[in-house]
C-alpha cells in the first residue's frame, strides 16, 4: 500500500508522530511529512506511505483518543460508566502500551481527571508474572 486516504490527522502522544484514522476506520501512527492535508478539504487527505513508515495500531477507532489525548475530563470509571470507553478498549490500550507503542517516545501521557491511566485489574491479572514453584 502506497498511500491512504485518511479521514482524520493530529499529533499525537509519541514523539515525531501523528496519530490518524483511515478511510479504512483503522488506527494508525506515521510521520507528519508524510501526512497530506488539504485546506478546507479541497483534496482528500492522504498519507504517503511509500517509505513503509505508516504502522498500524488497531482496529478499534476508540483507541485513537489514546494516541493523542492529554487529560480527559473524566476518570477511568466515569468514561465507563458514560460508555465512552469499555473495559476491553483499556485492556487493548494496556496491551498496545506494552507492544508497538512502546517502540515510540512518549512526549505526554493521556490522563483521565489528573491521573495517569491505570490497566483494568483483569489485564493486570492476565499479565501477572507466573510463580515457579521450588525444585526439591
Amino acid at each position: 500500500m502506497t498511500d491512504l486516504a485518511i479521514t482524520s490527522a493530529t499529533a499525537s502522544n509519541y514523539r515525531g508522530m501523528i496519530a490518524m484514522v483511515g478511510a479504512d476506520d483503522r488506527v494508525y501512527l506515521g510521520k507528519p511529512e508524510n501526512c497530506y492535508l488539504s485546506p478546507e478539504g479541497e483534496a482528500p487527505a492522504y498519507y504517503d506511505n511509500s517509505d513503509h513508515s505508516l504502522q498500524l495500531i488497531s482496529d478499534n477507532i476508540k483507541i485513537f483518543h489514546f494516541l493523542y489525548s492529554k487529560d480527559l475530563p473524566l476518570s477511568q470509571r466515569q468514561m465507563r460508566r458514560e460508555r465512552c470507553f469499555t473495559k476491553a478498549d483499556y485492556i487493548e490500550f494496556a496491551s498496545l502500551r506494552e507492544g508497538v507503542l512502546a517502540r515510540y517516545p512518549l512526549v505526554r501521557e493521556v490522563t483521565f481527571a489528573g491521573k495517569p491511566f491505570v490497566p483494568p485489574k483483569a489485564y493486570r491479572r492476565m499479565h501477572r508474572p507466573r510463580r515457579t514453584s521450588p525444585v526439591r
